[in-house]
């Protein structure tokens, strides 16, 4: 905890602020930087005589495969989409819930998590019922969103780490609950995955989608998405294109016959080299490994906590390190928290305002140090 986990060269930003924003976006290592602009470069300079066809449907293999080992998955039940929403709306729409049936999430999550279930309920007449956490966060648990499912649910949506408060699930827990009812259970990992190890075949999650730009360490445009076998097997997408196919350099308009893999979720063609930093930097996390991730993260989380105890902050996120990642959010009371943020933010803490509360991030590059320097500015600012 004393020493960062990754080494503090590959992200030169921390010679200059204390970098405490994961939950917004993460630092790219150097090393991952370095392969993508390679990459962009031939690709740019060489054109065809570099990236050919073959080289063209496979660009993406490292990403799945990277991923595939970081889940503990088959490649084959991997998809790298475009970005985390994207994922989402082609289950919501594949999925259609309709009139009768019920999708439950909680309204406090990222809103790419809920949206594309309340627009297809629109179109469908199902019910969206959302966990009412927003006012009492620390009131979040499984029990209450089991208090939501029933016999009519169809999708149970949430994230394994809220965005806003940290808080985190139970994958197995969740899963358990959605096969008592016979629901799809879909995961939003973008504040878990990189961070908090993740066993998909052990937790019996259905389907599971993680932006790479957070947590991941890579950068906007590429996403993961795991299909479970059921959903593997069953999976019509309602976009498909030209990569969707078994052979996507058939070219053959008058035939589409889908890839039996989850590849068949990956469309179009994208930013290529988003696809290799995705790669890249899910080989860099597996390198320092998600155990100890998890462990030096919690780590400096407490001593972010108990330092925010000390100034007399109310703590959003649970104490219970088994319900808590690397977010920690408080407010402070006779103070606005998005106004405290704004404040660090100008001093040189990197930090994010999010409900009225001050939410920090740590992460792989950061250590005590930026921690207790953090604790020092926020005293400064509430004084």
């Amino acid at each position: 905890m004393n020493e960062s986990l990754a080494p503090r060269h590959h992200f030169p930003l921390l010679d200059d602020v204390t970098y405490l924003n994961a939950a917004s976006m993460g630092l790219v290592p150097l090393p991952v930087q370095e392969q993508v602009a390679a990459f962009d470069r031939e690709l740019a300079l060489r054109g065809t005589t570099w990236f050919d066809e073959a080289q063209e449907v496979g660009v993406l293999d490292r990403a799945r495969n990277a991923a595939a080992r970081l889940l503990n998955a088959s490649p084959d039940a991997i998809a790298i989409t475009t970005s985390a929403t994207e994922a989402f709306c082609q289950a919501a729409w594949w999925l259609r819930p309709a009139r009768g049936a019920n999708i439950v999430s909680i309204d406090l999550e990222f809103p790419s998590v809920t949206y594309p279930w309340f627009r297809v309920a629109a179109e469908t007449g199902a019910d969206v019922r959302l966990v009412q956490a927003k006012d009492d966060p620390a009131s979040l648990s499984l029990d209450s969103v089991a208090a939501l499912v029933d016999d009519n649910t169809e999708v149970i949506c949430v994230s394994q780490v809220q965005f806003a408060t940290g808080h985190r699930f139970a994958l197995d827990e969740l899963a358990r609950l959605a096969r008592a009812y016979d629901a799809t259970l879909v995961i939003d990992a973008t504040q878990s995955a990189g961070m908090v190890p993740i066993d998909i075949q052990a937790s019996g999650v259905d389907m599971l989608v993680a932006g790479g730009y957070k947590w991941l360490g890579a950068m906007f445009g590429a996403a993961v998405c795991y299909l479970g076998p059921t959903l593997l097997e069953r999976l019509d997408p309602p976009f498909v294109g030209w990569r969707s196919t078994v052979e996507p350099y058939a070219l053959d308009a008058a035939h589409m016959a889908l890839a039996p893999s989850a590849r068949r979720l990956e469309f179009s063609t994208m930013s290529y080299g988003a696809g290799v930093a995705l790669g890249a930097a899910m080989e860099y996390t597996l390198d320092l490994g998600t155990d100890r991730i998890l462990a030096h993260d919690l780590a400096l989380a407490t001593r972010l906590i108990d330092g925010l105890d000390a100034l007399g902050a109310t703590l959003l996120t649970p104490r219970d390190i088994h319900s808590r990642a690397g977010i920690v959010t408080a407010r402070f009371p006779g103070r606005d928290g998005e106004e405290v943020a704004a404040r660090l933010n100008e001093a040189g803490v990197i930090v994010s305002p999010r409900f009225g509360s001050t939410r920090f991030s740590t992460h792989i590059f950061n250590h005590a140090e930026d921690v207790d320097h953090a604790l020092s500015v926020v005293q400064r600012v509430l004084s």
